[in-house]
């Protein structure tokens, strides 16, 4: 009797009966076999607004110095880049070449530079997650830190060329005048068209790493179809609209508008750019957040 009471109130709960034919087992929970990297707390950790903002601008100012100490020119080479870039296109199409008259120039370089801030910035960002791994696997960051500072990188890079095709622009002859007053819109625009772009690509990238061959020929094929190198004005009807449908499209023409004098294109194409963008951007967000937990485990 003595040993029944003790196996019961060892095992037995107040109100609770046992079977005395059969010994009390402790329940004990299955766990599926994972090891310590690829177990996932019951709850990320967070970071505030204000600890993120901080960190992704001390990353962005430590990966520009790093950048400008890697060659003898130091800073001067965000200079000379895109003085070498708009060089080369105004020597080809402008003196050897003597394509368009002479406003071709201007229009051509006007949109290859806005172009290049959007290659560049959707290139960098659709793969950084994955060029961050290692700092992934080490802290909790939220995976938005990644694509944001490559983002934020070549925003910074185009402000230079900006400067320079402003004063290309003058000393071609085409002086400032109102119509300049909207390049903030214009940019604040583009700069939304390319961070909706860049987070969906930087969210499914690491998910399937082969859809990083389609980026690449993707922003090949859209080089040609945004009227970089050709007037969309010339198309007309159902090809016309087509051609502005590429939400790069109208943001091109809203930048030749802006600095050149050009007609500006329709506001509701204007708008749309502005919709897909803000709607890439959301869905790019929420992409990130789903799969915040499941891209550390990926191989």
């Amino acid at each position: 009797m003595r040993a029944r009471r003790r196996r019961g109130g060892l095992f037995s709960q107040p109100g609770r009966k046992i079977d005395d034919n059969r010994e009390a087992k402790p329940n004990f929970v299955k766990m599926p076999a994972t090891t310590l990297s690829s177990a996932a707390p019951a709850r990320l950790p967070t970071m505030d607004r204000r600890h993120f903002l901080e960190l992704t601008l001390y990353k962005v100012r430590a990966d520009l110095k790093a950048e400008a100490r890697q060659g003898n020119l130091g800073l001067l080479w965000w200079v000379v880049e895109p003085l070498l870039y708009l060089g080369a296109f105004y020597v080809i199409f402008g003196l050897v070449l003597e394509r368009g008259g002479p406003d071709f120039v201007p229009w051509l370089l006007t949109g290859l530079v806005a172009w290049k801030w959007l290659d560049t910035s959707v290139r960098m960002a659709a793969g950084s997650i994955r060029a961050g791994r290692g700092l992934m696997n080490q802290v909790y960051l939220p995976k938005l830190f990644f694509p944001a500072v490559a983002l934020l990188k070549n925003g910074a890079r185009f402000l230079f060329s900006l400067a320079l095709l402003l004063l290309f622009l003058m000393l071609a002859g085409i002086q400032p005048q109102w119509s300049w007053a909207a390049l903030p819109a214009v940019l604040a625009l583009q700069a939304l068209v390319i961070a909706g772009l860049a987070l969906v690509l930087a969210a499914l990238v690491p998910l399937w790493p082969d859809l990083m061959l389609l980026v690449n020929n993707g922003l090949m094929l859209l080089f040609f179809l945004s009227g970089v190198f050709f007037d969309l004005a010339q198309a007309s009807g159902w090809l016309h609209t087509l051609l502005m449908l590429n939400p790069v499209a109208p943001v091109l023409e809203a930048w030749r508008a802006a600095l050149l004098g050009r007609p500006w294109p329709h506001w509701p194409w204007l708008l749309w750019a502005a919709l897909f963008g803000g709607l890439a951007v959301w869905l790019g967000l929420w992409l990130l957040r789903r799969f915040d937990r499941h891209y550390p485990r990926l191989p």
